[in-house]
């Protein structure tokens, strides 16, 4: 079984789909660590071009562990956790997941990680092109107030005093943008996606278990349905 979780930048996904992993008891994969990942290592080797990243990363090996509970993306033998969250590498990120040749690269790492057994999986196409037959899909987005808050929340304390709210504004805008626009795999919600706004949701604990509720309760919901247009939604999931 995979289930995927897409939607646009700082919706609550990572968080959402790591609690929704624990009360299914399935496996995380976070496919936005890994181009974060690949963001990181042309950073810090000063890659800009296109061609000079895709002839490096054929070396790059990527792996997901377990440490103390968390999970963190390694990166030729190194934990990069702490590294792929700043907010310049994450911008970065979303410019060179539009490059093919990074894009299948990582496609092919992707299914033979899932192809292990059940999986969250999130990102912004996994619904779409990375696995476009899972069992269920989510699509998240909240308001952009909110968006913002997250946007500072996951920072460190360095990081915070470098961007006012109105920066934050604009690079989740220009990140986003451009996810929707590229050519190859866009940001966008499959037809067969469950939309879920998480505006006015507390916590991703909340957030797991109303998809929980989908994936688990889904004959329940289509007995108890009283709105036609829903059962068909659900009904075609």
């Amino acid at each position: 079984m995979i289930i995927c979780i897409d939607g646009s930048s700082c919706t609550g996904k990572s968080t959402a789909a790591k609690a929704l992993a624990k009360l299914l008891g399935y496996k995380y994969l976070n496919t936005g660590a890994m181009f974060r990942g690949i963001a990181y290592f042309a950073k810090s080797k000063g890659l800009v071009e296109e061609k000079d990243i895709v002839a490096a990363i054929k070396t790059v090996a990527l792996e997901f562990r377990d440490v103390q509970g968390q999970t963190h993306l390694f990166l030729n033998g190194e934990d990069v956790a702490e590294h792929i969250g700043v907010a310049e590498v994450v911008s970065l990120s979303s410019k060179i997941a539009s490059f093919p040749m990074v894009r299948e690269k990582l496609l092919q790492l992707q299914r033979a990680i899932a192809s292990q057994g059940n999986f969250v999986v999130e990102g912004r196409d996994t619904g779409t092109t990375v696995f476009p037959d899972a069992g269920w899909k989510f699509f998240l987005d909240a308001s952009m107030d909110v968006k913002i808050k997250r946007f500072f929340k996951v920072m460190s304390p360095e990081e915070k005093i470098k961007y006012t709210p109105e920066q934050a504004r604009k690079m989740i805008e220009d990140i986003d943008e451009r996810d929707r626009t590229r050519e190859l795999s866009p940001l966008t919600r499959a037809r067969d996606a469950v939309f879920y706004d998480n505006s006015e949701s507390p916590t991703p604990e909340q957030d797991a278990m109303v998809m929980w509720y989908y994936v688990t309760k889904k004959d329940e919901m289509i007995n108890n349905l009283n709105n036609p247009a829903l059962f068909d939604k659900i009904k075609k999931s």
